[in-house]
């Protein structure tokens, strides 16, 4: 018997794209899902794809559960639609990319294969909106595997979640009340955090993902303003600090609180060279001394910094 499993997508502003992305799903070779789609106060042509692709996937019998709520960013659309979730698993792909005609045959299968697996994770194609690939995304097993630390640190780690696959009882197991943090940035670290830190996750050697480079997508929008992009990780940074003290025990907290706050703070400075914030580079300079996180790479970003000099 072929489990089900939920599809679950936020969108804002997406319509041009919802076309390509309902159709990879009606090409799946897997046809025991249900859509949960939160229109997440889209102003464009969304509601209309919407209704129109609804249709389409009813007279399939799959189920299409349709919820809109006022602009709050993609973790309150989650939270929306957590609560519809009927199957045994989920996946939460982006409404601007699209999916492989086996990514649910191929997820499932490994899953019910690995019982003790919570999470699995394959590999996607970076491809333009041309088509053409950029890149082979696909994490890298470790030796010595701690994804939930390369998580907090970005490392080694394929952030479209359109890779993932978990199960829905080891995420109501480990999230509170099944609910994340409503900030504005950080909802896969929220959905993934919790479970890999206490259950196993595993690989699947394929490609089973299209993440396709929308150049006026609103995560690509002011990316090159200093303020704004150290303002948006910072709030990454917030929403990282909060998870841990959620998560974990103290002694790990204190652990990775070390590890997460070294990691931003030479990314600050790192970003106060480029852009020959003096102020900032020293203030952030002064920090990872104060944490003895300032090694050489460091003391030549300080450096070279003062004297207006950008590190390459």
């Amino acid at each position: 018997m072929n489990p089900l499993v939920s599809i679950i997508t936020p969108s804002y502003n997406s319509g041009k794209y919802l076309e390509a992305y309902f159709t990879s799903i009606l090409e799946q070779d897997y046809q025991n899902y249900e859509i949960i789609f939160i229109n997440d106060g889209s102003t464009d042509n969304t509601e209309s794809i919407v209704a129109k692709y609804k249709a389409k996937f009813e007279e399939k019998n799959i189920r299409f559960v349709y919820l809109k709520q006022d602009n709050g960013g993609q973790a309150k659309a989650m939270n929306l639609g957590f609560p519809y979730i009927k199957g045994k698993y989920f996946i939460w792909p982006d409404s601007d990319d699209e999916l492989y005609p086996d990514n649910i045959s191929e997820k499932v299968t490994y899953m019910e294969n690995h019982p003790d697996i919570a999470l699995a994770m394959s590999g996607a194609d970076y491809v333009d909106e041309s088509g053409n690939k950029l890149e082979h995304l696909q994490r890298i097993q470790p030796e010595k595997d701690n994804f939930f630390e390369d998580l907090l640190l970005s490392k080694n780690v394929v952030f479209c979640p359109g890779i993932y696959i978990m199960r829905t009882e080891s995420f109501f197991r480990c999230v509170t009340d099944g609910q994340i943090n409503e900030s504005r940035i950080g909802q896969n670290y929220q959905i993934l955090l919790p479970v890999v830190y206490r259950e196993k996750y595993g690989y699947i050697d394929k490609i089973l993902y299209k993440y396709i480079l929308h150049n006026n997508s609103h995560s690509n929008k002011d990316n090159n303003k200093y303020e704004k992009t150290v303002e948006r990780f910072q709030r990454h940074e917030k929403t990282l600090y909060i998870l841990l003290r959620e998560i974990c025990n103290s002694e790990d907290e204190a652990i990775y609180h070390a590890k997460v706050y070294e990691h931003f703070y030479k990314f600050y400075l790192r970003l106060a060279n480029k852009y020959g914030k003096r102020k900032d580079l020293r203030y952030y300079y002064k920090q990872l001394k104060n944490a003895n996180a300032n090694g050489i790479k460091e003391k030549v970003y300080y450096a070279l910094g003062l004297m207006g000099i950008k590190k390459r």
